[in-house]
């Protein structure tokens, strides 16, 4: 029977292997710094190059190097086996840089170029509206993202449309799949398209920094937010929308606007032009009784005949205008209607129920399951059910 050797023991003979082999110590090893991070006096970090990756520490960085992620970089130490962990790394004694990383130096040259041919222009740039009723979100449902711009939505109103397309934000064929989301929903009558993630290292961000995806939001109908990482990330996604936002939920702030806030302006607005229009007219009035005095020297046969004019023109003038302002009050109060009616809470108060389920908002059949649990919302609190069937 073949010996059988214990986990320790095979440690120790790889671990031995290591030891003795001089091609291993003291040896410069060339690449490129990915995911660089610091704790306590110690670095630790991937070195890599277009088909390899090895993991690095670097122990005491009081006097060493601190490259960027991206950065090329001359590693100088030797390769180590750590038994307890079963991992092999590479320990750095020192650090010194070779160049601007091939990344970031690649990514430089391609701006470089976008920008001269005319990709990056603000003349290209579509305005946002004012009050947009339909929105698409093109996202990683498993992010934070979501919750974070349909909240801050919500907190303004329950009139715009809120939709969200799963996109991967990450990872190999992310910026293809955003690509394909972002051209079939552009020809669905959006009012506003954004782009968003969260916060992210450079190679997680470079999906957002992909050639195609810049052409593909140039070519936009729709007005695009790109609302990729945090304050301090750029991509030449920001640089190619038409508006860029430091993060999901200041796009959500741009885009959200105050229901009731609209409605009292809409008044406001009416009061202060039926105001003007009426001290206009008593302007006028005042006006053709100068006049009419500056005429008294006249027969009074003339005089008689252009009060009587003066007052008849008045007069036609005060029926026209008291009736645009009831034409213009009528048509308010329609627009006024219209809003109420697409209120949801109306809808609940007229019998009308909101589900959910785990996932969230139920608004089709085909999200409910035989056995699951769903919440009904209505007008006046909220019930627990249990789908017993499902018919399509």
């Amino acid at each position: 029977m073949q010996n059988v050797l214990t986990v320790t023991v095979l440690s120790t003979y790889i671990k031995g292997i290591f030891i003795a082999e001089e091609m291993l110590h003291d040896i410069s090893v060339a690449g490129e710094v990915s995911g660089f991070s610091i704790k306590g006096n110690n670095a630790f970090f991937d070195l890599k190059d277009e088909n390899s990756k090895i993991s690095c520490s670097c122990f005491g960085i009081k006097n060493v190097y601190i490259p960027k992620n991206g950065e090329a970089v001359v590693l100088f130490g030797s390769v180590d086996y750590w038994q307890k962990m079963g991992k092999l790394s590479f320990i750095a004694r020192s650090i010194k840089p070779i160049g601007e990383g091939a990344l970031a130096l690649k990514l430089e040259l391609l701006k470089k170029r976008l920008a001269e041919e005319g990709y990056f222009d603000e003349g290209h740039k579509i305005p946002l509206p004012a009050y947009p009723k339909r929105i698409c979100v093109l996202t990683s449902l498993a992010g934070a993202v979501k919750r974070d711009i349909v909240t801050t939505m919500r907190a303004k109103n329950t009139y715009t449309d809120i939709d969200i397309a799963d996109v991967p934000v990450q990872g190999v064929g992310a910026a293809a799949k955003i690509c394909e989301a972002l051209g079939k929903v552009d020809e669905l009558g959006y009012d506003v398209i954004i782009i968003a993630r969260g916060g992210g290292s450079m190679e997680e961000l470079m999906p957002f920094n992909d050639e195609n995806l810049v052409k593909a939001i140039y070519a936009a109908k729709t007005p695009v937010i790109s609302a990729v990482g945090h304050e301090t990330d750029y991509t030449l996604c920001d640089m190619v929308a038409d508006v860029r936002a430091a993060t999901p939920t200041a796009a959500a702030n741009m885009l959200a606007f105050d229901v009731k806030e609209l409605i009292a302006y809409i008044y406001e607005t009416i009061g202060a032009c039926k105001d003007g229009l009426q001290d206009k007219i008593a302007r006028m009035r005042a006006d053709l009784a100068h006049l009419c005095l500056q005429m008294a020297s006249r027969s009074r046969e003339s005089i008689t005949l252009t009060k009587t004019r003066v007052a008849g023109s008045a007069d036609r003038m005060t029926y026209s205008v008291k009736a645009k302002l009831q034409a213009a009050e009528s048509k308010l109060k329609q627009e006024v209607i219209k809003l109420n009616m697409l209120n949801p809470e109306n809808m609940l108060k007229r019998g009308y129920f909101i589900i959910h389920n785990k996932s969230g908002e139920v608004t089709r059949v085909s999200q409910l399951t035989r056995g699951e649990e769903i919440t009904l919302t209505g007008a006046d609190g909220r019930a627990s059910a249990v789908v017993n069937e499902v018919k399509k």
